[in-house]
């Protein structure tokens, strides 16, 4: 290295060479970057977002939130009325709420949709945690969406560490702020007291096709491709969940927890 630095030192071509070849191309890609990130980070107001009417006397909150550039019309409150009128045997002690989250604007951007969305959930979390009876919720995001209930489930546990947190992921989106293309296979579900994910490893979204290290990985791919079904692999999780649901198949964790581990391998992909 000292042999590098005298002959940088001494050599005038060189030192011209490697200002032209690499200092100032490098200055517009660190300029965006830098810029990039603090356009992501931006103080941004989800009040508006965070307004949304939760009973209070709720024990058992489910909350749903769609992907980027979705609706909640594509899969969500198609799943919160299954969630609501589905008489599921482990959940009949609870009194119980939907809710189905809207998130656009901050959804509509693929680029900080993560960073947004993370902030958006610890926002509800401060309002989840002031209902006085809440004893368990659980949180279910597909694609971008997953990082707002990243988001909430961490905060939620951070403010009261008491409430049950179970954390559903329907083909995540792994990259965070635009360079930790890892953030949610590494991340999603260390947080939870449970976490189960289902993919479609035909998909190509980075994150959406592999096993979550922090939660239960169910692939659920055949089933889509065994019947033939016209739905893209990235869409087919929210579906199979629903219809999952629907059958009482799921969720797999409210008074399962002495058998999850022997019941399934969380350290591997699981076929369903």
């Amino acid at each position: 290295m000292s042999k590098l630095i005298n002959y940088y030192r001494n050599n005038t071509l060189f030192r011209w060479f490697w200002w032209l070849a690499v200092v100032i191309p490098g200055i517009p890609f660190v300029l965006f970057s830098v810029g990039f990130q603090l356009y992501a980070h931006w103080p941004r107001d989800y009040s508006d977002i965070a307004s949304i009417a939760i009973n209070p006397k709720t024990e058992y909150l489910s909350l749903s939130a769609h992907g980027v550039k979705d609706t909640t019309k594509s899969w969500s409150n198609e799943l919160q009325e299954a969630i609501k009128f589905t008489n599921n045997k482990q959940l009949l002690n609870y009194t119980k709420e939907q809710v189905s989250l809207s998130w656009q604007p901050f959804s509509d951007n693929a680029l900080v949709c993560s960073v947004t969305g993370k902030k958006l959930g610890e926002t509800l979390a401060n309002k989840i945690t002031k209902l006085s009876n809440i004893k368990a919720v659980h949180l279910i995001g597909h694609s971008c969406g997953s990082f707002v209930i990243y988001g909430l489930c961490q905060k939620l546990k951070k403010i009261n560490p008491s409430i049950n947190v179970q954390t559903t992921y329907l083909d995540p989106v792994a990259i965070y702020s635009g360079v930790f293309w890892q953030y949610g296979v590494n991340n999603f579900g260390n947080c939870a007291d449970f976490s189960d994910s289902y993919i479609d490893t035909k998909d190509t979204v980075p994150g959406s096709n592999e096993n979550i290290e922090n939660s239960y990985t169910f692939d659920v791919t055949g089933s889509r491709l065994n019947r033939n079904l016209p739905y893209s692999p990235h869409a087919w999780p929210t579906h199979f969940y629903i219809e999952a649901y629907k059958n009482q198949q799921v969720p797999i964790y409210f008074n399962h927890q002495s058998d999850l581990h022997e019941r399934f391998d969380d350290n591997a992909l699981i076929k369903w």
